[in-house]
This record gives C-alpha cells, sequence and structure tokens, in this order.
C-alpha cells in the first residue's frame, strides 16, 4: 500500500492529470558489500562496496494504453552509491569528453518510446545491444569482482591509444546515449533482434565551410539477433563505435557469440567475443582481442551457485615498441542465499592470472576500488559478501 501511494505521489509529479490513464511504478535496488582486493606487488583494499550481486538503483516507469495495442512508454532510472549516498555521472554525446554530472543523473536508462504488434521504439539512453548480450550470458550479470571483467568492466572495447591500458574512456562499452532503438515483438517463433543507432552530435563544419573531420565521434551501431525456444537461448551481436580516425582513439568494433542452456537446476553459459580497433595513426598497430567465457548457475533451493572461467588474449597489441599485455585467465565462484523474493546474501571469490609482461589486468568493485598488480604477470584476488534487497 505504501509503494502504491509512494507511486502516485511520483507519478503525479511526472504526469500530472494523464496519470488516470497511466500506470506507474517506482522500483530500486539497494546492494551493499564487503570488499578486500590486493594485487602482487602492489598491497590490498578493502572497505564498502557496492552492486556486488546486482547493480543499486532507483527509477520509475510507467505506460499509457491508447487504444488497439498501441502503449507509450517511458523510464527513468539511475545509479546510486549505497556506500557512500552519492549517484553517478552520465554521458551526452557517447564521447569521453561529453562525460559529466557528479551527482545523481539519470544514467542508467532514460527514454521514451511506443510499443504495439510491431514491437517497440524507443527514443534516448539506454544499453547497448550488445551488452544486453554480455550481461544476459554471465553468471554473475556483469556485477562485482567475478563478473565478466574481459567484456565488461575493464572496457568492451581495447584502448589502443598507444599505451596498455583498458579502455575506461570508451563511454559506450555499457550504454549510449541520443539513440534509437528497435525491438521486435515476442510470439514469432521465439527470434528476437534488438537494433540501436545512437548519435554522437558533432557538427558537420568548423571554422568557414571546412568539413569537420570528426563530425561522426559517437555515433553507435549495434544489433542483437537471436533465438530463445525451450531451455534454449542463443544470440548473435555487433557493436561499432566511431571516434576521430585521425587521433590515437579510432573506431572500436565488436562481434560476439553467445548463449545458454537450461536443464533441470543447471543452466551452463558461455560467450565469445573478437574485438578490432581500427586507427588511422602510423605509430599503432591495429590492436585485435579475443574473449572467450564458460560459466554456470546452478540453483539448490533457496541458493544459487556461480561460477566462470573468462579467457583473454590480444593478438596485436598497440604502442610503439610497447611490452603490450598478451591476456589474463579469471576464475570466479559465488553462492547466493535468497532469504526471500527480493532479499539475498551472497558471497564471491574471484581471481585474474595474468599471462602479460606489461599492464596487468585487475579485479574492479563498485566503491571500494581494485589494485592493479604491479609485478608483470601477476595475479590480482579479491572477496566479497554483501546482502541485496529490492523494491
Amino acid at each position: 500500500m505504501k509503494k502504491s501511494l509512494l507511486a502516485l505521489a511520483v507519478a503525479g509529479a511526472f504526469s500530472g492529470a494523464a496519470f488516470a490513464q497511466s500506470s506507474v511504478t517506482l522500483f530500486g535496488i539497494a546492494d551493499t558489500g564487503y570488499t578486500y582486493v590486493k594485487g602482487d606487488g602492489n598491497g590490498n583494499i578493502k572497505g564498502m562496496s557496492n552492486s556486488g550481486l546486482n547493480s543499486s538503483r532507483i527509477g520509475v516507469r510507467g505506460s499509457e494504453d491508447l487504444g488497439g495495442g498501441l502503449k507509450a512508454n517511458f523510464w527513468f532510472e539511475g545509479s546510486v552509491n549505497t556506500d557512500s549516498g552519492s549517484g553517478a555521472a552520465t554521458n551526452t554525446n557517447n564521447q569521453a569528453s561529453g562525460s559529466s554530472g557528479t551527482g545523481f543523473s539519470f544514467n542508467r536508462r532514460m527514454f521514451v518510446g511506443m510499443s504495439g504488434g510491431f514491437g517497440e521504439f524507443r527514443l534516448g539512453r539506454n544499453y547497448t545491444p550488445m551488452f544486453m548480450q554480455v550481461t544476459s550470458n554471465d553468471p554473475f550479470g556483469t556485477n562485482g569482482i567475478g563478473e565478466t571483467t574481459m567484456e565488461s568492466t575493464q572496457g568492451l572495447f581495447l584502448a589502443a591509444n598507444g599505451s596498455t591500458s583498458p579502455a575506461a574512456a570508451i563511454a559506450t562499452n555499457v550504454r549510449a546515449s541520443n539513440a534509437l532503438e528497435y525491438l521486435t515483438p515476442s510470439g514469432i517463433g521465439g527470434v528476437y533482434v534488438h537494433a540501436m543507432y545512437a548519435l554522437g552530435e558533432n557538427p558537420s563544419v568548423v571554422g568557414a565551410n571546412v568539413s569537420n573531420p570528426n563530425a561522426n565521434d559517437g555515433r553507435v551501431v549495434s544489433i542483437r539477433a537471436g533465438w530463445a525456444g525451450g531451455p534454449a537461448d542463443i544470440s548473435v551481436a555487433y557493436v561499432k563505435t566511431t571516434l576521430a580516425q585521425s587521433t590515437a582513439l579510432g573506431s572500436y568494433t565488436v562481434y560476439g557469440l553467445g548463449g545458454t542452456l537450461t536443464f533441470g537446476a543447471f543452466k551452463p553459459m558461455f560467450q565469445y567475443y573478437k574485438h578490432k580497433v581500427d586507427i588511422d595513426n602510423t605509430v599503432n598497430q591495429d590492436p585485435e582481442r579475443t574473449d572467450f567465457m564458460l560459466g554456470l548457475v546452478a540453483t539448490f533451493g533457496a541458493t544459487d551457485l556461480r561460477m566462470a572461467f573468462n579467457n583473454n588474449n590480444v593478438a596485436h597489441p598497440g604502442g610503439a615498441g610497447a611490452a603490450a599485455f598478451d591476456g589474463a585467465r579469471q576464475y570466479s565462484i559465488g553462492p547466493v542465499y535468497n532469504l526471500s523474493r527480493r532479499t539475498a546474501i551472497y558471497g564471491t571469490i574471484a581471481m585474474i592470472d595474468n599471462k602479460n609482461q606489461g599492464v596487468n589486468w585487475s579485479l574492479a568493485t563498485t566503491g571500494t576500488g581494485s589494485r592493479t598488480p604491479l609485478t608483470a604477470g601477476g595475479k590480482s584476488e579479491g572477496i566479497e559478501f554483501g546482502i541485496r534487497h529490492s523494491f
């Protein structure tokens, strides 16, 4: 009853008199835990973290029935850091320079759209189809220290800026702003398609009728197509983010294949990705990266046991003679005990074993941070436990 009254109040602020014709839901997740992470030769860091099981968030979503099967929909959702009470930044134009905001923002999802027998169209900010494939086929749901680090937290794209650091600066490894999306309707033999086209919003000319070489920066094209039937769900995905060819950033393209198979209490998962960076730069080589993951979720009553193995290889590292990283292996295991439909306690143990002689991968957390191994080819290890409540 209290939730309904609160949703009514929020809906009134957003939709006014139109609320009588609408369905509005207030929702959120609070997930806080303790994390300890260390890196060889670089000490450790411990503290409170958030989003170890599910991403902490608060949002409001709703729809209006327009008749004839047609609906108008909206979704406002922002990240919250439950360990500190802060919000998270967003990105205005899918370019690193466009990141802005230090307080709360609707950085996760914010769109308006229409749906019907034709499917659904959305306009605004949302997850890329590529990331939806990654997170759907990750036993850890791209959260916490056990997540599919190679494909998500460290960057869905490989940095090639003359160093060997992962591409934290790429703004579209999870979401894209200024996007037009289309999703096919359900009930077409299990086939589904999710397509996105996002704009960087740059001028076509600079100065006195001089063409802007960076006019297409921040443009994102992504598509996911799959089939879900019976116990199986398999899909392929593609994404390309365009950035300035005349700089060390270039364009980032990823092809991926992923799937799950459910039988009884067991749900094995797999993922395979090929990353390529296209750079117009004679100093750097065009790097390529291959990621492979095998995972499993096993359910025993109220307990879910999650396990994953990730392998990452870099075929053509960037940098002028740099000792670039050539990959890593990640091992993760963690139980989740569901106290109720909305509340769970969890724990995770994870390790990244680097194969390189250059810059190392490290386990990442939300809130506490990470410790990158300073020992060449070293390890990053961590443990995490916490509680999650949703409403």
